[in-house]
């Protein structure tokens, strides 16, 4: 079981370290956002945080971002896979297919976390400040929340059969996650309703622990951020193990 889930994750590994078209690509959409959200409103958004700059704000929100996006386009290799018949290969071989799932799982997560690793390195470059050791010990909770994500990505791209379906959906399902995050902005003083639509987001719970972290600013208790978390990883892995159990090739 653990040499499948091994040989499995290996080579999505290779595959995506020799794709750097693909890595530099994904390291320019957080410094865009950065850029644009970062130093185009920060005179103009009061943090509630006292003298914290916004752009140091921003940075924990873009790096679950960063996993949001790159967990969640991980799972296509299923839809590329099911594409070209190797997928159709792994189904019919003895391999237990939950095997299957969690080497997707844990090479979405690993791919995620090289990219939220780099793009927290070198955004001081751009001005921001935080707090490395908070940035390597929030490391961990993102991996996790990347394994959630590449779940439920799996569990959508098990009932597609195309790229363009994948890719509607997602964009369809990721885009609204984000932004009822509290990336972008404090959680505290919404309105009510958005509020309560912050708080069942898992995303939210992973940017507040990462934000407490890196700049020392809570919204919630960090163990509720980790269990919710983790919670959320057991849950998603298990309906991603279901999808995966009932799929065709």
């Amino acid at each position: 079981m653990i040499e499948v889930i091994y040989a499995l994750w290996r080579r999505d590994m290779i595959k995506f370290l020799r794709d750097r078209r693909t890595l530099i690509t994904s390291l320019t959409r957080p410094f865009l956002w950065l850029l644009a959200f970062g130093f185009g409103l920060r005179a103009s958004v009061r943090l509630p945080t006292g003298g914290t700059d916004f752009v140091s704000f921003l940075v924990p929100g873009l790096a679950a971002m960063t996993v949001l996006f790159a967990s969640m386009f991980a799972a296509i290799s299923i839809v590329w896979e099911r594409e070209f018949g190797f997928l159709k290969e792994l189904l019919v071989a003895p391999v237990p297919r939950g095997a299957i799932v969690a080497a997707k799982i844990l090479a979405g997560s690993a791919t995620a976390l090289i990219e939220t690793g780099l793009m927290l390195a070198l955004s001081p470059l751009v001005g921001a400040r935080f707090s490395p050791l908070g940035a390597l010990a929030s490391l961990p909770l993102l991996t996790v929340f990347g394994m959630t994500v590449n779940a439920l990505g799996i569990v959508v791209a098990a009932r597609m059969r195309s790229f363009e379906g994948f890719g509607s959906v997602v964009n369809f399902v990721i885009q609204p996650v984000f932004f009822l995050s509290g990336a972008l902005y404090p959680v505290v003083g919404l309105p009510r309703g958005l509020r309560a639509v912050v708080l069942i987001n898992p995303m939210s719970y992973v940017v507040d622990a990462v934000r407490g972290l890196c700049i020392g600013h809570h919204s919630f208790p960090l163990p509720l951020d980790v269990a919710i978390v983790c919670g959320s990883a057991v849950i998603f892995g298990a309906l991603a193990t279901r999808a995966f159990r009932k799929m065709e090739a």
